[in-house]
């Protein structure tokens, strides 16, 4: 059968981990954990650097694997290498089933009220005309991504540098805030001022930062169609977190000094809105909701680009719905049409799920911490990987085989611990967190349960292993 073309660059690659990274949550998640810092900018940086070094641990982990795993799907593959073929399947079907749909029909939700606060709505997320958003854009982002996959990644590419303005901007401005807008403002007076909050919670503060990092490894579902990717997705994957961590410690930084830690809480998900009014009047909370509304897009987008290939992952291998027609591609050799129309149907039932979270049905209200909920999933079975490079590859460095796998392992240890609400119920003795796990299990094996009807035991791959590196120069 027909393979997927090798279509996407370098910078696509970067793209797709700094734009799915750096969404809404960059902009509105400042207030929360500094408050949770107990008001001190030091701690709340920490915070952040703690849940980047998650994050980038975990990038770097995926970035060895890719040096030695190239097949359909990055996370799916290196998973699947590291325990079984079964477990492989099940790490697909989640994903694509519930991980992409979840996290992008919540962002596009996100760039709806975002949307329509420009022209001065305050629509709620539950709203139907933020809904109605919601479900146009990502039909028009799956349109799209079957049907011109390159201008798609243009899109990707020009939203991520598009998110990155006002970040810079706010950056530029923290750093001479002390001169712009008075001498008891600026970063020197950001770190020695506290503002009152109350008892500090810095767990909680760590947990806030971890999941505003979630996202990157959406990168690895082009691993089949990224040129070189041998290279590339390594580098799109150490130099796309790295970048991610140095622009939020710069931002949450640049904040405290133009606002002050105590404005910064006050202001909460405001914040960065506050700052453009500040730095051009009234017209700046527009242009600023313009800039995050666009950055919330992107994610969108790149979220729809791995979801449409979720399918045609499983199809590959011979599993799943209907393998051969799952894995049919496109005529411009793109994706699989099908694939596309399971990814986008998943997404609007997810949709259709946020709406009835976010209007408080009473029985649906348990799940409004979705997007957190699978992640602790997720985030568990990566842990298979990082033991896998410790046991096996015994051909890279000290560094690569132990010191950032056992970081990486502490890291998804923490992070599954938060999202099932575990580490909540250690600190604080709530059990919350803990039953809302429990009743999203119920909602897991609603969406995954049916996976185990598609599994066949003596499935053959439909499709070879992408190209070597001798193979891809040939065929250019």
């Amino acid at each position: 059968m027909q393979k997927v073309k090798k279509q996407y660059g370098i910078w696509t690659g970067i793209a797709m981990v700094i734009g799915i990274v750096i969404g809404s949550g960059v902009f509105i998640k400042a207030g929360g954990v500094l408050s949770k810092a107990g008001g001190d900018l030091k701690i709340a940086l920490l915070a952040w650097l703690i849940g980047g070094l998650i994050m980038i641990t975990s990038g770097f982990c995926f970035a060895v694997f890719a040096t030695k795993v190239r097949k359909f799907n990055g996370v799916v593959d290196y998973v699947e290498a590291a325990t079984n073929k079964k477990v492989g399947y099940f790490i697909a079907w989640t994903m694509t089933t519930l991980y992409y749909p979840i996290i992008t029909s919540v962002v596009a939700i996100f760039a709806g009220h975002y949307f329509f606060r420009m022209f001065g709505v305050s629509y709620w997320y539950g709203d139907w005309q933020v809904l109605l958003f919601a479900f146009v854009f990502i039909t028009l982002s799956v349109i799209l991504n079957y049907y011109s996959p390159k201008i798609s990644a243009k899109f990707q590419v020009s939203a991520t540098a598009i998110k990155l303005v006002p970040i810079a901007l706010i950056v530029v401005v923290g750093l001479f805030a002390g001169i712009i807008i008075g001498p008891e403002f600026g970063i020197v007076e950001a770190f020695k001022n506290s503002a009152e909050t109350g008892v500090a919670n810095f767990g909680a503060a760590i947990t806030t930062t971890a999941f505003a990092y979630e996202g990157w490894v959406c990168a690895t579902s082009i691993n089949a169609e990224l040129k070189d990717s041998k290279k590339n997705l390594p580098r799109a994957l150490v130099f796309g977190t790295l970048a991610i961590l140095i622009f939020y410690l710069l931002y949450y930084a640049s904040l405290s000094a133009i606002l002050g830690n105590g404005g910064v809480i006050d202001a909460d998900a405001n914040a960065p809105i506050v700052v453009f009014e500040k730095i051009f009047g009234n017209f700046g909370g527009i242009l600023f909701t313009l800039f995050i509304t666009i950055s919330c897009l992107g994610t969108v987008n790149g979220l729809v680009i791995s979801s449409c290939r979720g399918m045609y992952t499983l199809s590959c291998r011979g599993q799943g719905i209907c393998p051969k027609k799952f894995s049919k591609l496109s005529a411009n050799g793109s994706t699989s049409f099908w694939s596309c129309v399971y990814g986008y149907s998943c997404s609007i039932i997810i949709l259709a799920l946020w709406a009835l979270i976010f209007n408080n049905d009473w029985f649906l209200s348990r799940f409004g911490a979705l997007d957190e909920l699978v992640c602790a999933i997720i985030y568990a079975l990566y842990i298979t990987m990082y033991v896998y490079i410790i046991r096996k590859f015994d051909d890279v460095g000290v560094f690569k085989r132990y010191v950032m796998p056992i970081i990486a392992i502490i890291g998804s240890v923490f992070f599954t611990l938060c999202g099932t609400g575990l580490f909540t119920l250690i600190t604080t003795g709530s059990a919350t967190g803990v039953i809302n796990f429990l009743w999203f299990i119920i909602l897991f094996v609603i969406f995954v349960g049916p996976s185990i009807f598609f599994y066949r035991k003596d499935a053959k791959p439909l499709i070879a292993d992408i190209e070597t590196d001798e193979e891809e120069e040939k065929a250019e």
